[in-house]
């Protein structure tokens, strides 16, 4: 009998997912996460509650373990700043991004959607990362949600922004929204330190030692029409997936000017990685260089 594929398209990009079963590598990893989750998720649960400045640990340590068992191979590049707190601002392509960063930036928290508060379990791990949910459709709530943001930047947790506002197929980035580096702007203006913004470029290149091609990208980003679990059984059917991630040069809403120039030089960072990461993934050689500062192009 032959498996029926469903076609998914998502930004102009279209693939079939095979609606087929689960594999036996696949049921093995979920009974993994589960068996590893149920200590991990339980002492995390604890220190949430027992310390504000020292609840990473065994997150960061969850984040790396699933990493681990889904079948990443994090590739990093560049250093992540750890000098105070940091605003983080990466391209979003699917939910493991989250296994990615979460694993590897120490005591940063997730600023999300607060539908993503709702979803069940997902919600309830998001909160045990200390994830900070906002609510973007309600103006009225925007100056209370800057404000909040604001003053876990000034306790000194770093934050970690998608910038685009949605998540996409990975080929290239979305607009960047201007408004979501507010909370740059109250940070700043409550704080004798400046809050520093570092671009991260987030890219998957290759799956079982082959290049991701276009036709691929949707076993691993997540699409609009694709639900979390099928998406899941179809990732967990690819022995392993390489990520990079690259970490770009640190700014400061002082040296932008001001929150739009901010907005324009991470996403010209974090596209110059993107492509970087393309012509590397597929053999092409070093990305060309940019002759001009982004910053001073639109000061």
């Amino acid at each position: 009998m032959q498996v029926a594929a469903e076609t998914v398209e998502y930004g102009g990009l279209r693939a079939n997912l095979n609606r087929e079963g689960w594999s036996l590598m696949g049921l093995g990893r979920i009974t993994a996460m589960v068996l590893a989750s149920v200590p991990l998720i339980s002492i995390q649960y604890l220190m949430v509650r027992a310390s504000r400045r020292h609840w990473w640990h065994f997150a960061g340590l969850w984040h790396r373990t699933m990493a681990r068992i889904v079948g990443m191979d994090v590739r990093i590049s560049g250093v992540a700043r750890n000098e105070g707190a940091t605003l983080f601002a990466a391209n979003h392509i699917s939910w493991i991004d989250i296994l990615v960063l979460g694993g590897n930036i120490p005591n940063a928290s997730f600023i999300a959607k607060s539908e993503v508060a709702g979803w069940g379990l997902l919600g309830n791990l998001c909160a045990l990362h200390k994830t900070e949910f906002v609510n973007r459709s309600r103006r009225t709530d925007s100056a209370r949600q800057r404000d909040a943001l604001a003053e876990r930047v000034q306790e000194g947790h770093s934050l970690i922004l998608f910038p685009e506002g949605t998540n996409t197929s990975g080929v290239r980035l979305a607009p960047f929204k201007p408004a979501l580096f507010s909370v740059a702007e109250r940070a700043g203006a409550t704080s004798e330190q400046p809050l520093h913004v570092q671009p991260i470029t987030l890219a998957y290149t290759e799956v079982n030692g082959m290049p991701l091609v276009r036709s691929q990208k949707p076993w691993v980003a997540w699409l609009g029409d694709v639900e979390l679990f099928a998406h899941l059984r179809q990732l967990l059917a690819r022995a392993k997936i390489v990520v990079t991630v690259e970490f770009h040069e640190p700014i400061t809403l002082q040296e932008a000017g001001c929150r739009k120039n901010l907005s324009r030089y991470c996403e010209a960072k974090i596209g110059e990685g993107l492509e970087r990461a393309h012509r590397a993934e597929m053999r092409l050689g070093p990305a060309r260089s940019l002759s001009k500062d982004t910053v001073s192009q639109h000061a």
